[in-house]
Formats: C-alpha cells, structure tokens, sequence
C-alpha cells in the first residue's frame, strides 16, 4: 500500500474496531465507530484514513452532536488492521494460587491447599471462664485438617502435639505463648529428638 498509515493511524483504527493487540482477550472485532468533531486532535489522521479508503465517515446518529462526524472502518480498512496486529502475547504464567482457584471448594483455604502444617485453637471451659491454647498437630494426625476451635473435652489428652502453647484466657495470650513455644520448637529440631521427646512436647 502507497503511503501506509503510521503507527497512529493504525492505532485508531485498531481503536475504533475496538482491537487491543497487547491483549490477549480484545483481538476481535467487537465495534466500528469512532465520533469526533470539530477540533478533535485526531481529525487529521482520521481524514487520511479516509483518503486512502481505510475507513469511511458519514453523519451521527440523532441523538449525538450534529457538528461531529461518525467515522467508520471500511471493508479493506478492517482486513488491514487486522494483519497489522502483532502476535498475541504469551499467556500469562499460572501460578499456585491460580491453581488453588480453580479447585479452592476441596480445601479450608490457601495454606491448605499447599500443604502448611497451621496451627489451631483448642478451648475449654465455660463461657465465662474460657481458656484458649493454640497448637500444632504432626502432618500426619488427622486432628490438623480441623480448623475451628474445637472443645478441649473432644480431644484425646494422650494425642501427639508438635508444638503447644500455654492455656490463656484469651486468644491473643495463647498465640503469644504459641510463638515462644514455636521458637523453642525449631530451636530443638537443630538436634536429633527422640520419639519419647517429640510425644511430650505439649
């Protein structure tokens, strides 16, 4: 083509077909329009377009301004937006959490799904003399998929904790607790444990 369209050109009319070439999802030709008026910065390049039989102009509709001009995209000036698109870019990388969205109803949560060993409430006592102790089960116990705070009356006393805190009368405090317990814990995991050790670590 004699006298081919610059970038700019090419851009309005990927603008007016609604073409976005650095998405991967607004590559089709969804819409042909483009109103401008009098003054309207892109008057000139729109003309050219039109001179050289890439797009066609004609009045608005009623209900717009009568001083503007409705610009269009012509048969030719669709097929050559469209060969003018860059390749699609690469689709974005998928990561674990996008992963996790697509099967998200089978676990409590995002730690769940990749496999975090988390801690839990346990509590006991009435409500008004409630006391709360924040622990964590080995991998392999079937108390840590849980995650309420569950009675203490429910769990068995002799069960293997790997890290437990100190009761408290309020969340806050076991969590605090459960923290020095877990630096205690790590410090420990330095130096072989024995099974009679890791057994009694509550």
């Amino acid at each position: 083509m004699n006298n081919k369209p610059t970038d700019a050109q090419v851009g309005l009319l990927w603008h007016t077909l609604g073409l976005r070439p650095d998405c991967r999802d607004s590559r089709h030709v969804y819409r042909n329009r483009f109103l401008a008026g009098p003054g309207h910065s892109d008057m000139p390049d729109l003309e050219v377009l039109v001179a050289v039989g890439l797009m066609g102009s004609r009045k608005p509709p009623g209900f717009c301004n009568q001083s503007e001009i409705l610009y269009f995209a012509t048969e030719v000036g669709e097929r050559f937006a469209i060969a003018e698109m860059p390749p699609a870019p690469p689709p974005p990388k998928r990561t674990k959490f996008d992963a996790y969205l697509d099967e998200c109803e089978c676990y409590d949560d995002f730690a769940h799904f990749l496999g975090i060993n988390q801690p839990m409430f346990q509590q006991r006592g009435d409500w008004r003399h409630r006391e709360y102790r924040m622990v964590r089960y080995p991998r392999e116990s079937a108390y840590r998929q849980h995650r309420r705070h569950y009675s203490f009356s429910q769990w068995s006393p002799y069960e293997m904790l790997e890290v437990a805190g100190e009761w408290a009368s309020t969340q806050k405090a076991a969590k605090t607790s459960y923290k020095f317990a877990l630096k205690h814990y790590r410090e420990r995991s330095r130096f072989p444990v024995n099974d009679f050790e890791r057994a009694y670590t509550a």
